[in-house]
């Protein structure tokens, strides 16, 4: 898992490799001074993450990597992709894809019980 950041005083994007630790990754946005937008890449997880990093920062956005075309360009590696969210972010181009901290989630085709 790679974590990129950027502040408002500065154009410079930090990118690392971290240890994909949940955990972890609390402790760090905990630790984070000023207003927190995290941005994951919608994948099978995305909900999972969310509830659990929802309270770690101001704003959770997951971002359809089908829609955001820069995404696709270049070499993929975790640190490049979480550079380019950074700068998708910074310019207001992420296109969201929409997640609820309702407790109430169905599954589409299941008998409600």
């Amino acid at each position: 898992m790679a974590i990129a950041r950027i502040t408002k005083k500065s154009n410079k994007i930090t990118a690392i490799d971290v240890p994909s630790d949940i955990a972890e990754l609390q402790i760090y946005l905990k630790n984070l001074e000023g207003t927190k937008i995290l941005a994951i890449e919608e994948t099978t997880t995305s909900q999972w993450l969310y509830t659990e990093l929802k309270d770690y920062v101001n704003k959770i956005i997951i971002c359809d990597p089908t829609r955001n075309r820069l995404l696709d360009d270049g070499p993929k590696t975790d640190k490049i992709d979480a550079t380019k969210l950074v700068q998708l972010l910074r310019a207001g181009l992420m296109k969201e894809v929409y997640h609820s901290a309702d407790k109430f989630l169905y599954l589409q085709g299941c008998e409600r019980i």
